[in-house]
């Protein structure tokens, strides 16, 4: 096995710990399988997952929590916040000014929306990013709403 097959399989090893693909979900049943994944390039960073889930166990989670998360996905200003952070972490000042809100209070009312769902989280004071292990998940989201909305 050369470096770069080396770095790849310790890349897809941290990606998963990170990615809290410890989660007891069983990826196959008599329902079948739903997976999502790939590979990313974002500020700076490059990202492999993939996760499984059988169509059956994900019928039977309890909805108030995956609720939430879409809930707090599903505003135009804080999805725009989650595009924005998928390129890297950016100071609260960049985010204001890239989305234009009347106040600086509303986009703190968007960032505990989004952090208190687990899209976000602040590494440091007036810092924010999408935590790694939700990089995959933001962007299937992203990819699913493109999909049923019907555009490309």
């Amino acid at each position: 096995m050369d470096i770069e097959e080396r770095m790849r399989a310790l890349e897809a090893r941290v990606a998963a710990l990170e990615g809290g693909q410890a989660v007891a979900a069983p990826a196959d049943d008599d329902t079948g399988r739903v997976v999502y994944g790939g590979e990313a390039r974002l500020g700076g960073y490059r990202w492999r997952w993939e996760s499984a889930r059988s169509p059956g166990w994900l019928v039977e989670r309890p909805a108030a929590p995956m609720a939430a998360v879409l809930a707090a996905a599903g505003h135009p200003a804080r999805l725009r916040i989650l595009q924005l952070l998928l390129s890297g972490p950016r100071p609260i000042a960049d985010l204001q000014s890239e989305l234009a809100l009347a106040s600086q209070g509303q986009l703190y009312h968007h960032l505990k929306t989004l952090a208190s769902a687990g899209l976000v989280e602040q590494p440091e004071r007036g810092v924010y990013r999408v935590p790694p292990q939700a990089v995959f998940p933001v962007l299937a989201l992203a990819a699913a709403a493109t999909d049923v909305a019907g555009r490309e």
